[in-house]
């Protein structure tokens, strides 16, 4: 058996830890008899929290019996499982509630893909569960029922692809449940972007991280969701309640109570900091409170139980390092964890930059929270030891019923809300929303390459306007299992001030999506009297609920009611070319200001003028030259500035920047134009704004635009002024 180091040993020493020797007592794993948890080869980079197919040869599930240091090691899996699994590695894994089977997510040597299998403690017997050999199969959990969930990069919409992650354009991961043989499979509705490491509730729901992505929004958070894939809801991490990035592999501690890892989003080896989560009420006078009631996102609170642990991507320090895993022991106040830890930098690029052989090393420990102090168990100095939980069995939660379906077509999903002025984060007051307008998502698989342009929003693709009543309410059927956001828009078409959600969500065929307001406070109850909205009474709007993926575009020309995407080059250009360009045509001057970035090394610099034409824009200065949209692109977006930092160019002047992503209504290129009125009816004798502060630039030099143009640049605005829509994807 592997002996733990000296030096680690020393290390949590130095914290004031006890190193375990042969009788102590336990402590907090008193009773249990063994401990279970992964080996997988030492490695330095696993790109970021979300992604999946770190593939290295010859990891294996074991056991320590006893839980003690110098415990005996026996393996459980797949090297002694016969010459097909000498070189298989391990992902994650699962306990069944008897604690008699392991479900496991392994890729064999020579396979595509990773699987699910499932491994019998009794018999030593391992089966593989059937599923695409083409297609990834990862983050496997048991639930009640005989049935596993799952998350896998496969989906079942003929026709089309998975989604790609809007940085490392990794394949995206979807839900998934089947039986525990392998039967059954059904896949849920998707994210734009991944979803994983899911955890069982006691109350039977299962929580998951959620990578949210839409322009400025990007970060990770815990949503809960019901095992048959509907009712997907925020749990922590947005609402004002965090307190990093991202949060990654919960683990229930007690009801209403999670503890899980906080950490960057990239760069930290998938290991971050402890943190308490208590789903209800927060903590009062310094003691924990029962959060079993009152559980939502804007209720939460958390402590942080390793307050040393950097919270971001820098790297960590000597003693502190970071934590891969924590399983709860016990329900104290400050509870015993089981742990897997590294010490030192524990960032990819430190980790790197040092060369082979000095790869991150996770060990099991157990922390005592209260103390701050850990107790080391195991670590083979060359894997990774990861996922420690106890051989023990456990009660299966309740099995959740199947959520209802709505009254209408069941292909399609119903969403809307009761009343949309409840709102905690924007003042929509009555009367001042015309609509909600819906917005598809999607990702570069469609044909797009790279990015969609400079901003950093995703592909968008406009599904209707569904009008508002006059109580409040709004219903409409959206085609199932598809990403979508929500705008509420005035007359005008332009979104509301923090009023443009910031993430994507999708529901299952038949699913009812109907919430209380626009982003409501997630405590009162919403009473509707007589107890049936308006919205209700006429029956839901149809935004394109049956239309396939490839008729979701404009047909006809890009008038206010056949816009779906925004192609920059088609739709928007052609107005550039007609009223703008005879002043905005890249000459020096009032009308075309103008900006400069140098290189720091070698002095070189390179001016743009506002420009209105269209036409390849280059810009940049030596190697660092960037290309691929339009001059009008550029000049109205602003370059990159994450591209120009990364490049290390440094800003001369100031870059005005003419369009807010997601923001028509702060927007200097709307405000200058002064929209007119849309909806119900459009009417160019109305303004957006007060003519004397904005007096409708266009008009006043003669370049009246149509109220279809007016609406093609405000809708580009508030989509997020990409380049690339379905319409001009160059493939």
């Amino acid at each position: 058996m592997k002996r733990i180091q000296l030096g680690i040993a020393l290390s949590a020493m130095t914290l004031g830890s006890v190193v375990a020797c042969g009788g102590e007592n336990p402590g907090p794993l008193d009773g249990v008899d063994s401990v279970v948890f992964l080996q997988r080869p030492k490695r330095n980079e696993m790109g970021d929290i979300f992604q999946y197919t770190s593939y290295t040869p010859t990891a294996r599930l074991v056991k320590l019996s006893p839980p003690t240091a110098d415990g005996e090691l026996t393996e459980i899996c797949c090297s002694n499982m016969g010459a097909e699994y000498q070189d298989i590695d391990i992902s994650g894994y699962d306990l069944s509630f008897d604690a008699k089977e392991i479900v496991f997510a392994g890729r064999l040597a020579g396979a595509q893909a990773y699987g699910l299998f499932v491994v019998d403690l009794e018999t030593n017997a391992v089966r593989q569960l059937m599923t695409n050999p083409n297609r990834d199969y990862v983050n496997p959990i048991f639930l009640p029922g005989d049935k596993i969930f799952f998350q896998t990069n496969d989906l079942d919409e003929p026709g089309a692809q998975q989604f790609r992650d809007e940085y490392e354009r990794g394949t995206t991961l979807q839900m998934g449940v089947m039986n525990d043989d392998g039967t059954g499979m059904k896949l849920g509705p998707r994210n734009l972007s991944h979803r994983v490491f899911p955890t069982l509730l006691s109350d039977g729901r299962v929580m998951l991280t959620q990578w949210d992505h839409l322009g400025d929004m990007n970060a990770g958070h815990l949503v809960t969701v019901h095992p048959d894939m509907t009712t997907v809801r925020e749990a922590f991490g947005k609402e004002g309640t965090g307190i990093t990035n991202s949060y990654l592999k919960a683990h229930e501690i007690a009801p209403g109570r999670v503890i899980a890892i906080g950490s960057s989003r990239d760069r930290t080896l998938q290991s971050g900091a402890i943190l308490d989560i208590r789903l209800g009420e927060p903590y009062a006078a310094g003691n924990a409170v029962h959060a079993d009631r009152n559980m939502s996102e804007d209720t939460a609170s958390y402590r942080l139980l390793t307050p040393s642990v950097p919270l971001g991507r820098e790297p960590s320090s000597m003693t502190v390092g970071r934590y891969y895993d924590a399983y709860p022991l016990n329900a104290k106040d400050y509870p015993d964890l089981l742990v897997a830890w590294a010490d030192g930098p524990v960032e990819s690029g430190t980790l790197g930059a040092a060369g082979p052989g000095n790869e991150a090393n996770f060990g099991i420990y157990v922390y005592d929270s209260e103390r701050r102090t850990r107790r080391p168990l195991y670590d083979d100095p060359t894997m990774w030891d990861v996922f420690p939980r106890p051989l023990v069995s456990r009660d299966a939660p309740p099995v959740i019923a199947p959520s209802g379906t709505h009254g209408y077509d069941q292909s399609t999903t119903l969403i809307g809300s009761m009343d949309v002025h409840r709102s905690t984060i924007a003042n929509l007051e009555r009367g001042s929303v015309y609509g909600v307008r819906v917005v598809e998502g999607f990702s570069v698989e469609e044909g797009i390459p790279d990015d969609f342009g400079i901003t950093e929003h995703e592909g968008a693709a406009v599904l209707g306007v569904a009008p508002v009543r006059s109580d409040g309410s709004w219903l409409g059927l959206i085609p199932a299992n598809i990403p979508v956001h929500l705008q509420a828009i005035d007359v005008f078409g332009m979104t509301h001030e923090n009023a443009n959600e910031p993430v994507w969500f999708s529901g299952a065929a038949g699913e009812s999506r109907v919430c209380g307001g626009c982003h409501e406070s997630r405590t009162d109850s919403v009473i509707i009297d007589p107890g049936l909205t308006e919205a209700v009474a006429r029956g839901p709007s149809d935004l394109r609920a049956t239309a396939t993926r490839d008729q979701r575009v404009s047909v006809g020309g890009f008038t206010r009611d056949n816009t779906v995407g925004v192609p920059w080059d088609v739709a928007l250009q052609n107005i550039f070319d007609a009223k703008c360009v005879s002043c905005h045509n890249g000459t020096p001057g009032a009308a075309n200001p103008s900006w400069s970035i140098s290189d720091p090394m070698t002095g070189a610099t390179f001016s743009w003028t506002f420009d209105l034409r269209g036409g390849e824009a280059v810009y940049g200065v030596g190697d660092e030259m960037f290309s691929g949209y339009s001059r009008s692109h550029l000049s109205l977006m602003g370059p990159d500035m994450m591209e120009l930092e990364d490049a290390g160019l440094v800003i001369v002047g100031e870059i005005k920047t003419y369009v807010e992503p997601g923001n028509a209504r702060e927007s200097e290129l709307i405000r200058k134009l002064n929209p007119v009125q849309q909806f119900p009816a459009q009417d160019l004798g109305v303004r957006a704004f007060d003519v004397s502060q904005f007096p409708a630039h266009a008009a006043a030099v003669g370049q009246e635009l149509t109220a279809d143009e007016y609406y093609l640049l405000v809708l580009m605005a508030d989509l997020g002024g990409q380049f690339y829509s379905r319409e001009n994807a160059p493939n």
